[in-house]
């Protein structure tokens, strides 16, 4: 009898417990329900009271580990740092309690993605942390996402460890995967990155198959955005390998259904390139319309987003505005409430003095060190400005110096020679003129080596552009971009001198006034006539009143026109400025009246 009462208790408690846990299952489901449907509130207090229902019973399971996991998910996405980490650590510490290693997986994925931000090797630490603990890293879903965020660290050109073949290593393990789960969306996203990673190492060919791959796709899956994406990608490939009308082609495409979506930033970009696949075929015409779409679309991206800006900052003021009238209430209530109490009255002024005081000194301290920060900024900026200054006047020292030689030592030479023959003693002086004749041939042949160390003269506009274009990058201050087209033969030294020293000017001039980070510079020839396409992103200016009052602009006119060729500016202040110049590639340029096009401003 007393075997039997014992069983009793025993099944009614095991009951009793398992009764228990089906009810905290079907509140955990209720939770994550209430989540997705955005009841955040409701869904922590079911959560909560999971954990303390299992802590109070002593029977910790997995419902505790997964709801510690869902409350660092929900203070993150609140903002909420501080209890996002405590409650996904709980996590880890209960999962690994209980050996829940799929909850692991989970944890180790959410720390990452919190730490993706800002700490990337930490990131991608947890990331590897929690693909180690898969059983299969070659199936199912969460191998296919921890192998895509993994890639996609390494992929990454800002984070320290970025490296190509792991990229591609998980990127297509990843693939693997998401084709055993015929996943067709993330297979075409997948294409697409490897694509982009192909690109970005120069492998042309891979990154075009993977390009057209994920079109495939993304084509029966009727997503507009995406093979817009992918359009453009392709036509980049087709404009790096010069098929210029093949990349045309691809860009109109991505461009129709940019325009059906509304992205107008992808719009502005296509625009961009399109100019330069149409200068690779040297259709300036068409190229110069295109820029002007692009400039248009460009500044309608500007109005609009300072427009939004103005809103947000309407906004912003009312909800400012009706805040401190709340306050202004609640002060006014907190008065009457203590009866406008004289002393009471004395102490919050006194409070608010001392809360503006320290408010005071605590913005002085940062607009000191925000102005410390900047001189130092400007300090650093003003010497690499001075290293490429000092570059550029060595390059024009060197030929004045080339030059006093002719005059000094040539010039010299010669007018001893012309004094020799007009010597009565015929026999010294002849040979005191071969003497000089000489010294000539010697002083000849070393201002000759002097003269062959132009680098221009030497190798042409080409080289001498890439070394200038070399040597702004290695200064790390400004990154320049150089795109040179069908440039095979050399041209006449004058046409290469005044084309080379109207684009120093340009970059001079960008160097100096224009505050920009980047610079983009086309060379093209097509038939018979040289393209030039200069652009910058700086503060722009006047193109009139530079003109009227700036030597340099007019030294870019003069030296344009001797070459009988034309040249277009266009640019206004804080728009940055883009140059257009035609060069018709003839075999006179020397003529005192040239007949070429007369350079305009847009």
């Amino acid at each position: 009898m007393k075997r039997l009462l014992i069983f009793f208790l025993l099944f009614i408690t095991i009951s009793n417990s398992i009764f228990a846990q089906k009810s905290l299952e079907k509140l955990f489901e209720k939770a994550k329900e209430l989540r997705k449907e955005n009841k955040i509130d409701s869904s922590i207090s079911i959560f909560k009271k999971i954990i303390s229902s299992e802590a109070e019973s002593q029977n910790i399971s997995n419902l505790t580990g997964s709801s510690l996991n869902y409350l660092g998910l929900i203070y993150e996405n609140r903002d909420n740092k501080e209890n996002a980490l405590k409650y996904y650590y709980k996590s880890i510490e209960v999962n690994q309690e209980v050996g829940n290693l799929l909850g692991l997986v989970s944890n180790y994925n959410n720390l990452a993605n919190y730490y993706l931000a800002d700490r990337k090797e930490l990131a991608l630490k947890y990331y590897q942390k929690a693909f180690d603990l898969l059983p299969n890293k070659n199936e199912g879903k969460r191998a296919g996402i921890l192998s895509q965020n993994i890639g996609v660290l390494y992929s990454s050109k800002d984070f320290v460890r970025f490296n190509y073949d792991s990229a591609v290593y998980y990127y297509l393990n990843a693939l693997k995967v998401s084709k055993a789960i015929n996943d067709s969306s993330n297979i075409s996203k997948l294409y697409h990155n490897l694509g982009l990673l192909y690109e970005e190492n120069e492998n042309l060919d891979a990154a075009l198959s993977n390009y057209k791959s994920s079109l495939i796709i993304k084509k029966a899956l009727q997503d507009k955005d995406g093979i817009a994406t992918t359009l453009m990608g392709i036509g980049n490939i087709y404009l790096k390998q010069e098929k210029f009308k093949e990349s045309y082609a691809s860009y109109v495409k991505s461009l129709e259904l940019s325009k059906s979506v509304g992205n107008p930033h992808r719009e502005m970009n296509l625009y961009s390139n399109m100019v330069k696949a149409k200068m690779g075929v040297g259709a300036v015409d068409e190229a110069s319309l295109l820029f002007q779409k692009y400039n248009n679309l460009r500044d309608s991206l500007y109005d609009n987003e300072k427009m939004e800006e103005i809103k947000d900052l309407e906004t912003k003021y009312e909800t400012e505005r009706k805040e401190e009238e709340i306050r202004a209430q609640q002060i006014a209530i907190e008065r009457e409430n203590f009866q406008k109490n004289l002393f009471l009255s004395l102490s919050i002024l006194l409070i608010i003095l001392i809360i503006s005081t320290i408010w005071f000194f605590i913005q002085k301290q940062k607009y000191l060190k925000r102005l410390k920060n900047e001189e130092i900024t400007n300090m650093k900026a003003e010497q690499e400005l001075k290293e490429l200054n000092a570059m550029m006047h060595g390059q024009e020292e060197e030929r004045n110096r080339i030059a006093s030689d002719l005059h000094d030592k040539l010039g010299a030479r010669l007018s001893s020679i012309k004094l020799l023959f007009q010597s009565s003693d015929k026999q010294i002086a002849a040979e005191k003129v071969m003497e000089n004749i000489n010294e000539a041939i010697k002083e000849t042949r070393e201002i000759s080596h002097n003269l062959s160390t132009d680098l221009l003269s030497r190798f042409g506009l080409e080289t001498a552009i890439k070394d200038t274009i070399r040597t702004i990058n290695e200064a790390e201050r400004i990154n320049a971009d150089l795109a040179i087209y069908g440039l095979q033969k050399r041209l006449p030294l004058e046409v290469e001198r005044n084309i080379y020293h109207v684009i120093l000017e340009l970059i001079n001039n960008t160097i100096k006034h224009a505050e920009a980070n980047n610079i983009n510079l086309q060379i093209s020839q097509a038939e018979n006539e040289i393209s030039v396409f200069y652009e910058d992103d700086g503060i722009g200016f006047d193109v009139q009143n530079v003109v009227d009052s700036g030597m340099g602009m007019r030294s870019i006119y003069a030296r344009v026109n001797t070459i009988n060729g034309a040249v277009y500016f266009n640019s206004k202040p804080g728009g940055g400025i883009n140059v257009v110049m035609s060069i018709p590639v003839i075999t006179d340029y020397e003529s005192e009246e040239p007949e070429g096009k007369q350079s305009k401003l847009a």
